[in-house]
């Protein structure tokens, strides 16, 4: 699948004459700019006295397999927040290529939507009980074909990140997920590591996190953000 990614990547710069377009939407520009989006360097740059709470959510289920990703903004005029939620599963070409858009099975889905109050406190609250903004285990590696969340956000004027890696206590005591995902209006099952196989689907696999495969990239937990390699 990735031989077949990457020829159609190499068809589509050649129609589009090496265009980016900044699209998150689209693939390749989603590619190029995936390590800035993850990172929350928009978020970070705007973050600061004044600045409206923001948080962004980011699951990775094996990033060939699932991309989830949640931006939340708090709403000024009435509690609550504005929500745009964005899944990418592995690509479907049995949905057929469109030709203006030849990557069009990887484009993923997006459904914008907005979370009340009582939902969007308990969120927040979700998020203090994980230490968000507290304990943040610098050094923490990110391999894109493990399973784990990534959050950053600017809460009252200061910009914060944290990770949590499948398969550590960290990962599993998580309370924010559920609160989040109780919104959710994608359509698209949440590929859930501990329910997913994922060791029978990927044999190389060995249950003590360890994996022989090298990954595509790795994302790791810097001291002041998000670091890509």
């Amino acid at each position: 699948m990735n031989r077949l990614i990457a020829a159609v990547l190499v068809v589509f710069v050649m129609l589009t004459g090496c265009e980016y377009s900044g699209s998150f939407d689209n693939p390749v520009s989603r590619n190029l700019s995936w390590f800035d989006y993850v990172g929350g360097r928009g978020l970070k740059e705007a973050c600061g006295a004044g600045a409206s709470d923001r948080l962004r959510f980011v699951y990775n289920g094996n990033y060939d397999e699932q991309i989830r990703t949640y931006d939340l903004r708090a709403l000024s005029q009435k509690p609550g927040a504005v929500v745009s939620a964005w899944v990418r599963s592995a690509g479907n070409l049995a949905n057929g290529v469109k030709f203006t858009n030849l990557l069009s099975p990887w484009d993923g889905d997006r459904v914008e939507g907005t979370m009340d109050r009582k939902a969007f406190a308990a969120l927040r609250a979700a998020l203090r009980e994980d230490q968000f903004s507290g304990y943040r285990p610098v050094g923490l590696q990110l391999p894109s074909n493990e399973y784990y969340w990534l959050v950053t956000g600017c809460l009252n004027g200061r910009f914060h990140s944290n990770a949590w890696l499948y398969p550590s206590e960290r990962f599993k005591t998580l309370k924010f997920p559920a609160k989040l995902l109780a919104g959710d209006h994608t359509g698209i099952k949440f590929r859930d590591p501990a329910t997913a196989k994922i060791y029978e689907d990927y044999p190389i696999k060995t249950r003590g996190g360890r994996n022989p495969s090298d990954p595509s990239f790795l994302i790791e937990l810097g001291a002041n953000g998000i670091v890509g390699q």
